[in-house]
């Protein structure tokens, strides 16, 4: 058996160890929301504070916009407030 892309095996949320894999079934799976992606894979609440919400919002927008996910996710760096609905 092959190995998985490197890409995948991209952690995420480092506090609880979420890999990108994980985020993104969660999503293809109908998780629409910060909020719920917290709850689906327990990214974005570890003790850091959700250091990677600014990965996981974009990730949720991108998939939202084109059914697709971005090769490089790019966080969103532009300190706007995003409510966790």
């Amino acid at each position: 058996m092959g190995k998985k892309p490197k890409e995948k095996l991209e952690i995420i949320c480092l506090c609880n160890n979420v890999s990108r894999e994980t985020i993104e079934n969660a999503i293809r799976s109908g998780t629409d929301t910060l909020n719920g992606l917290f709850d689906a894979t327990s990214a974005g609440v570890g003790p850091c504070g959700g250091s990677c919400r600014r990965k996981l919002a974009p990730m949720i927008d991108e998939f939202k916009a084109t059914g697709k996910f971005p090769e490089v996710i790019k966080p969103d760096m532009t300190g706007k407030k995003r409510k966790a609905v």
